[in-house]
């Protein structure tokens, strides 16, 4: 075979994102492995700051063009919410994002089919970010909440790096055009991977967590192509650049939002398999 005839080559997939995102997940990282091993009211403070930017981007991508009062209400309902969450007033917890959600929906002169995408985003962020708190706060929630982080975390990096290094088939061309089935199989398979780990390491029988493991890794994936639905029905690439190598805080925690709500009516409902 002549050298002309040699096929070339194809170069390596690389996303130019990957180092940004090492730095990043270097400095959030820790910082938030610590006020999780801390807890309480540091950790509580934690979220509260993550959901009033999270509540702010989701308006920033569904009614940019809300009044100044609509950025404030979201903000504030999705923070107060997690506070009364950590006081343990769960009535609050609740009706303080309903509130706000009911306020949002006044958004000076936006279209009336339009006026649930506030409402719900700040119900959404609400929702996921009081649970994570609650379920924190609970007998055993450190665990609990280390067990969940490290199946979304496993599962996310897995789905990320070899989605982007091997391609493949696509997951849902319509939420994502870059998720791959080959992601996807990878990153259920390290979620199981890194509950069965998490069983072995704290003693716990491993069949029963290595299952639920696949649960929150599969609804991982879905918050993620959720988050990126909603993006591409806004007509927006990322939520916001806080974040390097991310775009915004919901860029960085779309996987676990869902996660989070799955964990905790499992939580509920089987409190005997989890470590």
């Amino acid at each position: 075979m002549t050298a002309e005839a040699i096929p070339p080559r194809l170069p390596r997939r690389r996303d130019p994102a990957l180092v940004p995102r090492i730095v990043s997940a270097l400095v959030l990282g820790p910082i938030s492995i610590f006020l999780l091993w801390r807890g309480e009211t540091a950790f509580t403070a934690y979220v509260a700051a993550f959901a009033a930017a999270m509540a702010w981007e989701w308006l920033r991508m569904a009614q940019p063009d809300a009044p100044t009062r609509s950025y404030a209400i979201a903000s504030v309902s999705a923070a107060g919410a997690i506070l009364f969450a950590g006081q343990g007033d769960f009535f609050w917890a609740v009706a303080w994002p309903i509130a706000g959600a009911i306020g949002l929906t006044f958004p000076g002169d936006a279209p009336v089919a339009k006026r649930w995408r506030g409402p719900f985003g700040l119900l959404y962020v609400a929702a996921s970010a009081g649970l994570l708190v609650i379920l924190r706060n609970e007998d055993g929630g450190l665990l609990a909440v280390a067990f969940l982080l490290s199946v979304v975390w496993a599962a996310d990096i897995a789905a990320y790096l070899v989605g982007t290094w091997l391609g493949g088939p696509k997951l849902w061309p319509k939420a994502s055009p870059n998720k791959t089935w080959t992601g996807f199989v990878a990153g259920i398979m390290a979620g199981c991977g890194a509950g069965a780990v998490f069983a072995a390491s704290t003693g716990t029988v491993i069949a029963p967590l290595v299952l639920l493991a696949g649960i929150l890794a599969i609804a991982s994936v879905g918050g993620d192509l959720a988050m990126s639905l909603f993006k591409r029905r806004f007509g927006v690439k990322d939520s916001g650049q806080i974040i390097p190598g991310h775009g915004g805080v919901l860029d960085r925690v779309d996987a676990l939002m869902l996660a989070v709500i799955v964990a905790g009516m499992a939580r509920l409902a089987l409190p005997e398999i989890w470590p």
